[in-house]
């Protein structure tokens, strides 16, 4: 019964942590990040992790919303360099939705500052991933980034987002995902 308690626990507090860092984001850069548009841009990520094509009308279908809630959305993405609009195999009239560069290197730091923060949280979790997830941070070059709970003041947020939008622009190769 403890360790039932002890996950809810853990995964409260990690809510609570993500919350936290979404917030200071939030308040860093003068934007508010929508769920319909967090979501958007997660689902795009996860989907060409997947090797599966995501369009309007499958982002419409899934969230059950109207094309033109979801084509506002998405133009707030393109033009903030999160998504880029290609075409679609053979069929030059369907487009495809695909994250850019940039949104692979900041999804890549986004969970490794979560997943420490889990490591933090739960010693259980550190216990049997830490050591993967210290590999894992060495192969992306993803050391420096801190839990959620250790950087409590979120200071470097915007100059860490600004660092590697200016990086991406310059050397695109360095933050390519390799998947």
């Amino acid at each position: 019964m403890k360790i039932k308690k002890d996950i809810i626990k853990h995964v409260s507090e990690l809510d609570v942590a993500t919350a936290q860092a979404y917030a200071m984001i939030e308040a860093q850069f003068g934007i508010k990040i929508d769920s319909i548009t967090d979501f958007i841009l997660k689902f795009i990520y996860t989907e060409k992790l997947n090797n599966r094509d995501v369009t309007i009308t499958i982002l419409s279908n899934t969230l059950m919303n109207n094309e033109n809630t979801i084509r506002k959305k998405l133009k707030k993405l393109i033009d903030n360099g999160f998504v880029e609009v290609c075409e679609c195999g053979c069929d030059k009239r369907r487009k495809k939705l695909v994250p850019t560069e940039l949104t692979n290197r900041l999804m890549l730091i986004f969970f490794t500052c979560k997943l420490k923060t889990v490591t933090d949280i739960s010693p259980m979790f550190n216990k049997i991933f830490g050591e993967a997830l210290n590999t894992f941070c060495e192969e992306y070059d993803l050391v420096e980034y801190e839990s959620f709970k250790k950087n409590t003041q979120f200071i470097n947020y915007k100059d860490k987002f600004l660092e590697a939008k200016n990086l991406y622009k310059k050397y695109p190769q360095k933050i390519t995902l390799n998947v």
